[in-house]
């Protein structure tokens, strides 16, 4: 169930990243969270950079592309600690979605983006504030959509009619 999540999870964050969308308003943050909290492996940092790399392939980079794949890796590795529960997908999409916040607008004010003093760095946030907004409904949306899916999916496998043997490996991965 691991490969399939995982091969999943990149698929739809690959493609989410060409479709037509706000933004920010990508599923991207919640994939690593949510990966994090379902598949205790330590190369689970693997599925959102691979999301991110195969997609900006095509895209293309941009200058504070190191500050966005940090904050990612950030946010993988502390929902990697957390336990798998709606309180904890709840307070992982906001946290994470601060660090985005926070570690990425400072890659566009240290790149440039604004000038070098302390107002052009509030600047750089306050100007960021509608993409947060939009960072932080994405991730909320997406976290509990993958979440409620993977339930769904889980309590379907536990509850079906599938030999002992196999329902081990689905569920206990």
């Amino acid at each position: 169930m691991n490969y399939i999540l995982c091969s999943l999870l990149i698929v739809i964050g690959v493609v989410s990243r060409f479709i037509d969308h706000a933004p920010n308003f990508t599923p991207i943050l919640s994939i690593a969270i949510m990966s994090s909290l379902y598949i205790k492996n330590r190369f689970i940092v693997l599925v959102p950079l691979s999301i991110m790399l195969l997609s900006d392939l095509y895209i293309g980079n941009h200058i504070i592309a190191p500050w966005v794949y940090s904050s990612i890796l950030v946010i993988c590795v502390i929902s990697f600690f957390a336990k798998n529960n709606i309180k904890n997908v709840l307070s992982y999409s906001l946290i994470g979605s601060i660090i985005f916040f926070i570690v990425t607008n400072f890659g566009v004010w240290i790149s440039g983006g604004y000038s070098y003093s302390l107002e052009g760095l509030l600047s750089c946030y306050i100007a960021a504030i509608p993409f947060f907004r939009n960072t932080l409904i994405s991730t909320f949306l997406f976290s509990l959509s993958i979440f409620a899916v993977y339930n769904f999916v889980e309590t379907l496998v536990r509850n079906t009619d599938v030999s002992a043997d196999l329902k081990d490996k689905i569920i206990n991965k």
